[in-house]
């Protein structure tokens, strides 16, 4: 899948932060507790995307290698169900590819990051697992205990994963 694909993806996030900022600004009381419970609704809205994400790459390295497989994997992976953590995409690579594939991702995860580590001290498989369980105490139990900038940042972290799985998967660089 092309990296522009994903990042096509990623660019509702971006507008619907954008329209969340511009329509419930920061200043003022009465926002507060608006603003947290937008907090929540925007990490689901971030999970979900990540979701569609991992079905759309699974999607196609399965129809290339042939259209019955390809339905078979839609078929297969219509409900991902949150099923997307770090250790899932590890399976997925597996049922995908063999052993190899899924060391090739954790080798290219633990490189990415590394290098992010030492420019920017963030880990972005933390990042990644923070964002999903946000979503799950938000979608679960509304708990709010993040903001919207939090959230925004931390995503714009963990969307590194994904990149890294794509990569993978579809066998790209």
């Amino acid at each position: 899948m092309a990296r522009a694909d994903l990042d096509a993806h990623f660019a509702k996030i971006d507008e619907l932060t954008e329209e969340i900022e511009r329509i419930v600004p920061t200043d003022g009381y009465q926002n507060v507790q608006f603003r947290s419970d937008l907090a929540g609704l925007l990490v689901v809205a971030i999970a979900a995307t990540y979701e569609s994400c991992v079905k759309d790459v699974l999607y196609e390295r399965a129809l290339r290698h042939h259209v019955a497989f390809g339905a078979f994997a839609e078929r297969n992976f219509e409900k991902l169900n949150s099923r997307i953590q770090i250790k899932d995409l590890k399976k997925y690579c597996q049922l995908f590819g063999s052993g190899a594939l899924q060391n090739e991702f954790r080798d290219r995860l633990k490189e990415r990051k590394e290098k992010l580590l030492q420019r920017s001290g963030k880990n972005i498989e933390n990042c990644y697992e923070q964002v999903l369980e946000w979503r799950h105490a938000f979608a679960h139990a509304m708990v709010r205990n993040h903001t919207i900038e939090e959230a925004v940042n931390t995503h714009r972290c963990a969307k590194r994963v994904l990149y890294v799985f794509d990569e993978v998967i579809s066998g790209s660089q």
